[in-house]
């Protein structure tokens, strides 16, 4: 294989770039050509009049000084028309008629899924796990996550201060998706009162609990932070009694729990002034940890080794610190577990 493309896909992550960068430097090194797909699987469907819009040819000098740069050179997008088989196929006949042999796909799990789809109709594609949610199953860690986890700790460290002035809790919420893992590294390094995540049943009942003992403890302050996705593991709790006891108005009950809602509830319920704060895109953004840089070199070398040596199908990870590469059919429709030992040492530490 001597010309591969390549893309970024979906939510952009901290580390994309210098999984590009490797890409194209390991490419080059080897005598091959690269191909940089814009946006995404839009790209490859060559919809845009001119064609610079859709792809470029990427050389050493044009993927020069991005390794510390956040987001992706290429933009990223996402691409509903993905989905339907006839655009795959257009897509294959749309690479190969500029020469591009296999395809490296950069993005989670939707854009694992169009590799999957490509692989499926005899196009050699390989996936670099690039999220900030750490949600894919197979790799310890996804390209992304530990800059967010750091942007993550740094708002919580502010926040802890205004906190301290005020007297005051603070419910913080993060991204994630259905998988708890920022919440939880967060939570742990961040020394937080309670986490909430998708993969573990709490209560509001609980999360009132633990404000209540961190004051009878001498605590003035406490940070409480949510998944994103968490609302899919609460208990049941009466939200209309709950208005009728405190006198609010009935629409505070309609549509479902929020961050918002969750944090009038408990200070009522718990009387600890609380205010709430919802990170946002502000995890996704910045200049990658040296952790992600040093991934994403790490990744795009092993995913050309593959691509030069014709072998597709395949989605690169790392465990034990040791760069992986497993087939992408073996990760279709599973989902990552939470991390039963970080869950037990947030119950130990927190209070």
């Amino acid at each position: 294989m001597k010309r591969i493309g390549v893309l970024t896909s979906g939510g952009d992550a901290p580390g994309m770039n210098a999984a590009l960068r490797a890409v194209v430097r390991t490419a080059m090194h080897y005598d091959m050509s690269v191909v940089g797909i814009k946006r995404g699987y839009n790209g490859v469907l060559m919809k845009s009049e001119n064609p610079s819009d859709d792809y470029i040819e990427l050389t050493r000098s044009s993927v020069a000084e991005i390794v510390h740069r956040g987001g992706t050179m290429l933009m990223t997008a996402r691409c509903l028309e993905f989905k339907q088989r006839e655009n795959q196929i257009k897509a294959i006949e749309n690479l190969r008629s500029i020469g591009v042999e296999g395809l490296v796909a950069i993005g989670g799990d939707g854009t694992f899924a169009g590799a999957a789809k490509l692989t499926e109709l005899g196009f050699p594609t390989v996936g670099i796990p690039g999220t900030i949610d750490n949600d894919l199953p197979f790799t310890d860690f996804t390209l992304g996550f530990d800059t967010a986890l750091n942007t993550i700790c740094e708002a919580v460290n502010h926040i802890r201060e205004t906190n301290t002035s005020h007297e005051r809790a603070s419910l913080v919420e993060v991204m994630g998706r259905n998988c708890g893992d920022l919440a939880t590294y967060a939570g742990l390094a961040c020394g937080a009162e309670m986490v909430m995540i998708p993969e573990a049943p709490w209560s509001i009942a609980g999360a009132v609990e633990k404000l209540r003992v961190a004051r009878t403890k001498g605590k003035t302050n406490a940070i409480l932070v949510v998944a994103e996705g968490a609302w899919e593991s609460m208990q049941p709790f009466d939200i209309k009694a709950f208005c009728d006891q405190f006198g609010l108005p009935s629409y505070f009950a309609e549509g479902e729990m929020n961050t918002q809602k969750l944090c009038v509830v408990l200070e009522k319920l718990s009387g600890q002034e609380t205010r709430a704060t919802v990170l946002g895109y502000i995890q996704r953004g910045g200049s990658p940890s040296a952790n992600d840089r040093l991934l994403g070199c790490r990744m795009g070398e092993r995913a050309v080794d593959l691509l030069r040596n014709n072998i597709g199908g395949r989605v690169i990870g790392i465990h034990n610190n040791a760069i992986i590469d497993v087939p992408i059919e073996e990760i279709k429709g599973k989902r990552r577990q939470a991390n039963p030992e970080f869950m037990d040492l947030m119950n130990v530490l927190s209070l």
